[in-house]
Formats: C-alpha cells, structure tokens, sequence
C-alpha cells in the first residue's frame, strides 16, 4: 500500500497554489520561501534518473531537499522505463519524498534530444510503461507534468495513457513544447483534460494575479505558479488575499534570500561569496524591477558587503544584524 496514497488529493483540498519546477531556480533557498508564504507544496528541479543510478551526485544539487523539508515533492526525468524507476527508488532511498513528478513537459533540446521531457508527449505508450514502472518502484504517489503535446496538441491522448498507468495527478502547462513560452497558455484546453479524467489536474502557464488564481480554482484545478514567483515569493501570500509588501519589506526578503544562498551553497570563503552573489545578481534583478534605476547598482553587487550598503542606500535598511542558517546541506558521503 502506498505511503500516504492521498497526499496530493489532501494537498489539493487545501485551496493553495503550487510553485511549479523551474529549472535554475527551484532550488532549495527558493523553496523554502515560497512554502513559507503560503505554497501548498514546491516541485524541485527536475534530477537525472540516470545519474541517481550512476551515483552522479552533480545533478542533484539544485534539485536537493532541505532536511525536513515538508511535503517534498522531487522531479524526476528520463526515457526509459526501468531506468525512472531505479533512479526515483534511489531518491526515494535517500530523501523519502511524499511523491515523485515525470517531466513530461521541458523542451530544452539537451533533455528531448535524449528522448526525455516533452519529448514523451509523442509516444504515450512509452510515458505510460514509465509511470507505471515508476509507481511500482516506490511506495508514494507518483504524478506527471506535461505540455498540450510536442508540436500539435495531443495532451488528451497522453493524459489518459499516464493516468491508466497509475498516475495520482497531472499538471498541464497550457502550451504544446514547441511554443516553448511563447503566446498564452491555454487554459480552456486544460479545462477539457481535468473534464475528462478522474485523477485531479493542476493547472500551469501565465497565473500572475489572483482573479486568474480563483478562476482556475472555481473551475476545480488545482493551480500552479512559475515566473510569476521569480523576485517575489510573497505572490503565494498575495493569492490567499494577504496585503502585497512594502518595498522596505520586499528589500528585506530579498536579503534574506541572498543569506540563504550563501549558507545553502557554503560561501566559505571571500572568492566563493564573490562567486555566489555574481550568481545571484539574476535573482536581484527580479526583486528589485520596481526601481529601474538601480540596475546599474545591483549589477555590480559581488559580496554580502555590497548588498548590505546597496539595501542602507537605497532603503535607509541596516541588514547587518539580520543572519540565516535556516540551511544545511545533508551529507552524501554514504551515497
């Protein structure tokens, strides 16, 4: 019997969005976040199936839990059928998430060149043996995040294939994989997967407010944020009907996010703090749209020093007393 067999169906009653996978930035500190402000649960990154079975320790990192983290969900990629499985029972080993998510959705050509991602859409026999072998092989709810099809929509097809195989849920991103992010996302055809399936269905594509949010809820989706969450983990708290932050207040959750960066990722010394904030200048830039003026500043941020003096000119913020070790890398080492 599976672990907790209800998990998503449990989650799901709880009316919250979902922070959905994104690779380069789902990582831990951000996740952390994003649950703190009220997402009902975080999807990582999506990790190699090959290389858990390999021992390949490199693609983890950005997709690696938190200790303790609740209601972990772990993104799992691959092509071949006994191959997911033996990858998402070793994630299952090592971290005993309350569910494994197939991506059936990147269209980045390094992951459906290897006949993974969104490339599955065009063969729905194959997602299906995966998701079946997959739910064998561990004890917890396994779900599938896909796209309306490759080229041309065929997401009914594939979602009934996937939900026949033992699936407990399905996200669908409202485009097919060769608009990659372009147009808008179709949330209509969404609506007919969700109406034609037994299994619950998540939403995802373009939620950036919260008339959006309950719209799709009212629908009976379950809904999923990306982007939308970039520079802006509060969104979460924003959906729920809780007041936006002031900018002081949006200043100090992005210093907060720097600190978890840097324990998260070991800045152990002056060159690997430099490194890492050069890092997170991306993350910077998106938390700070609302000054335009300050691009040039934040562009040039290379320590917590710089940030620090960055946050007291433009905020008359003095961070200095503010520290984190919310975060610890777990060992490996016995992998």
């Amino acid at each position: 019997m599976k672990a907790r067999r209800h998990f998503y169906s449990e989650k799901l009653a709880e009316g919250k969005a979902i922070l959905a996978p994104m690779a380069g930035f789902t990582d831990a500190p951000f996740r952390k976040l994003c649950r703190d402000f009220g997402s009902s649960w975080a999807v990582t990154e999506m990790v190699s199936a090959k290389g858990m079975v390999l021992g390949d320790l490199k693609g983890i990192e950005i997709g690696e839990p938190y200790p303790n983290e609740p209601d972990l969900v772990i993104q799992v990629f691959g092509g071949e059928p006994e191959l997911v499985a033996a990858g998402g029972a070793k994630l299952y080993e090592l971290y005993r998430p309350s569910a494994l998510d197939l991506n059936m959705g990147c269209p980045v050509k390094k992951i459906t060149g290897k006949s993974c991602g969104s490339k599955l859409m065009q063969d729905p026999d194959r997602a299906a043996a995966i998701v079946r072998a997959l739910s064998e092989a561990v004890p917890i709810p396994v779900s599938a995040k896909m796209r309306l099809g490759y080229d041309e929509m065929n997401v009914l097809e594939v979602a009934k294939a996937v939900e026949e195989a033992g699936a407990s849920v399905i996200a669908v991103h409202g485009r097919t994989a060769a608009q990659k992010y372009s147009g808008e996302a179709n949330w209509e055809a969404i609506k007919t997967v969700a109406d034609s399936l037994k299994i619950p269905v998540i939403g995802s594509g373009d939620v950036s407010t919260r008339a959006q949010f309950e719209r799709y809820r009212s629908w009976g989706l379950g809904v999923m944020v990306a982007r939308a969450a970039l520079g802006q983990p509060w969104f979460f708290a924003e959906l729920l009907g809780k007041a936006s932050p002031s900018q002081e207040e949006k200043a100090k959750i992005a210093y907060q996010h720097a600190l978890l960066h840097l324990n998260w990722y070991e800045a152990i010394s002056p060159e690997r703090e430099k490194h890492l904030m050069m890092q997170f200048r991306g993350q910077l830039l998106r938390y700070f749209a609302f000054l335009p003026d300050a691009k040039p500043s934040l562009i040039k941020i290379a320590s917590l020093a710089d940030l620090q003096t960055f946050l007291l000119e433009w905020f008359a913020l003095d961070v200095t007393g503010m520290t984190s070790n919310d975060l610890k890398r777990q060992s490996l080492n016995s992998f």
